[in-house]
């Protein structure tokens, strides 16, 4: 996948020497699927797509007064001032490491730090569960993905959903569907040791499950 190399080439700073091996391309698409998830995370918590939100333009003065700009003050009073925070704290990292000659492998850094962010704020408030209706809650996610839309945005990345199949028939997604109703089925009569083993078994050919309270999926991994 393209984005797969670049994240890969962002990763390294342009001054050092590229470790270039196909375990490592490896390496980083494992690490880019957890970007995928929050997508997907995102936009079953608030029903809009993480690429076709609002993002605002980049300015380099000014104030980001409800996370409306890029740099600049950073607003983080109100609800959820600590979150806020984190997030300014997040930002200001982002811009120090691209100002130290262009460190786009500690911005990436800084991108990682503000998923686990992002994603330990869903969970601690179950945005997923009881808090999805809170709109205070959405409200500060929102301005979590914008950020990182943002940031991400700056070096090229996540401007468009990846298609999911590397799978490369409608058929085969049909028998991974078929596979995890199977399984589902077979929960339900509490055979737990064979509906692990189909998880294990689709594990060895490359494709996981992810168990949610609304259903199964399968993700087929890079």
């Amino acid at each position: 996948e393209p984005e797969t190399v670049r994240f890969f080439l962002l990763a390294t700073h342009y001054r050092r020497p590229i470790d270039f091996s196909d375990d490592r391309i490896e390496e980083v698409g494992r690490g880019m699927q957890a970007f995928y998830r929050f997508f997907e995370r995102y936009q079953r918590i608030t029903g809009e797509s993480f690429h076709k939100m609002d993002v605002p333009g980049r300015k380099r003065t000014g104030s980001v007064s409800g996370g409306t700009e890029f740099s600049g003050e950073f607003e983080t009073t109100g609800s959820h001032a600590e979150f806020l925070f984190e997030l300014k704290a997040h930002r200001d990292r982002y811009l120090e490491a691209m100002d130290d000659d262009f460190n786009t492998g500690g911005a990436v850094g800084v991108l990682f730090d503000l998923l686990r962010t992002l994603n330990g704020f869903a969970d601690r408030h179950d945005l997923e569960g009881r808090g999805k209706s809170d709109a205070a809650l959405q409200a500060a996610l929102r301005r979590g993905a914008t950020v990182l839309r943002v940031l991400s945005g700056i070096l090229g990345l996540f401007h468009a959903p990846v298609e999911q199949a590397t799978v490369k028939s409608e058929l085969t997604g049909q028998l991974l569907d078929l596979l995890v109703d199977i399984r589902k089925q077979v929960r339900a009569q509490k055979n737990f040791a064979l509906a692990d083993e189909i998880r294990k078994r689709l594990l060895t050919l490359g494709v996981s499950l992810e168990d949610r309270p609304d259903g199964t999926v399968w993700r087929v991994q890079s």
